[in-house]
């Protein structure tokens, strides 16, 4: 009988974390999983494996995109929301005109504003 359990090799790849408004990362995306202290995402670049943090502004614009497709991330530094929270900013763009998931129009739960407040411990 198989697992269910979703393996995923220790010690492999590099953890990338977003210091300086410029950084990039490019590759397949492989979609969010929980880490040690807030959710991680990770990318199969042409150095490997890359794992970094999904901060909130991250991860609302990683969560439209589908798992495989390839994707280019630069962090363009920190900001100031109009609630007067200071928040990492991010541009993510996509490869293909298909790459992006449908948005379900039966949600409306208001999680946008709350991703700007979660990334306030920057």
């Amino acid at each position: 009988m198989a697992s269910l359990r979703r393996w995923r090799q220790i010690g492999q790849g590099e953890f990338h974390k977003w210091e300086t408004p410029g950084d990039e990362l490019e590759g397949r995306w492989q979609g969010p999983h929980d880490g040690r202290y807030g959710p991680l995402g990770t990318l199969e670049t042409g150095r490997g494996l890359v794992t970094f943090p999904l901060h909130a502004a991250l991860f609302d614009r990683l969560k439209r995109v589908q798992e495989g497709r390839d994707v280019l991330i630069r962090y363009t530094g920190k900001q100031t929301s109009k609630a007067g929270r200071v928040f990492k900013a991010f541009e993510v763009y996509v490869a293909g005109d298909d790459a992006l998931l449908q948005p379900d129009p039966a949600r409306h739960d208001g999680e946008s504003s709350r991703a700007e407040a979660a990334d306030d411990h920057c």
